[in-house]
C-alpha cells in the first residue's frame, strides 16, 4: 500500500538537544547578547529565514546591524556558521541504518525539513544524513514551512505521489496533525523501536 515514507531531520534523526529550534542559542553565543534577546529575534523573524526569503547574512546586515550596530558582521556570521555545525553523536544512527533497509526493501525515502541557510549546505555530517535519502526538500529552498499544507503538498507533487501511497514521520504533534489533513498516514516519532513498531502495524515490513 505505501511506496513513499517521507520523514523530518530535527527531533528524529538530529538530537536537538532538548531544544526544537537551536537558533536563538546559537544568536545568543555569536552576538554575545542574551538569550531572550536571541529569542525575540528569531520570533520575529523565524518565518522569513526559514522560508529563504531571506538568508541569515542578509538579515545579520537588515536587522542585528541596526540593534547591535557596533559588531563585525563577517565575523559574527562566521561564528553562528560554526555554531551550526552538526556533531557525529547528535546523529540517530540507528534510524540511518533502519532506512537504509527500507530502501532496500523497496520504499522510496524522502526528507521535508525545516531548515534555514547557514551551513547545511557544506555540513558533511548533514550531507552524509542527505546521502541516505531519494530526494531532500529543505524550507528555505522551497520557499514553504510545515505545518504549512503546501509544503507536503509540494513534497507529494515533486516525488509524483498520492497521499494515501504516503507515510510522514515528525516529532512535531502540529505537523504531524497537518499531514494526516491531508490524508498522508503520520506517525509521531518519539524513538527507533517505537516508529518500527508503528511501521510494523502499518504493514511497512523488511524484506
Amino acid at each position: 500500500m505505501y511506496k513513499h515514507i517521507i520523514f523530518a531531520l530535527g527531533g528524529v534523526f538530529l538530537n536537538l538537544m532538548g531544544q526544537h529550534s537551536g537558533v536563538p542559542k546559537q544568536l545568543s553565543e555569536a552576538l554575545s547578547i542574551p538569550e531572550s534577546d536571541a529569542e525575540r529575534l528569531w520570533k520575529e523573524n523565524r518565518e522569513k529565514l526559514l522560508t529563504g526569503k531571506e538568508s541569515p547574512k542578509q538579515f545579520l546586515d537588515r536587522v542585528v546591524k541596526v540593534v547591535y550596530g557596533n559588531a563585525d558582521m563577517d565575523e559574527v556570521h562566521s561564528r553562528w556558521k560554526a555554531s551550526d555545525r552538526v556533531r557525529e553523536d547528535q546523529i540517530n544512527w540507528q534510524l540511518v541504518d533502519y532506512v537504509e533497509q527500507l530502501k532496500k526493501s523497496g520504499y522510496l525515502i524522502h526528507m521535508l525539513t525545516d531548515t534555514i541557510d547557514l551551513s547545511r549546505k557544506t555540513d558533511p555530517i548533514v550531507k552524509e544524513i542527505d546521502s541516505h535519502f531519494h530526494n531532500v526538500f529543505k524550507s528555505y529552498e522551497e520557499g514553504i514551512k510545515k505545518p504549512d499544507k503546501e509544503a507536503f503538498i509540494n513534497a507529494l507533487k515533486k516525488i509524483k505521489a498520492e497521499p494515501d501511497e504516503c507515510v510522514f514521520v515528525d516529532d512535531y504533534e502540529s505537523n504531524v496533525k497537518a499531514a494526516s489533513e491531508l490524508g498522508i498516514t503520520a506517525v509521531q516519532f518519539t524513538t527507533t523501536e517505537n516508529l518500527k513498531e508503528s511501521f510494523e502495524e502499518l504493514g511497512i515490513k523488511i524484506s
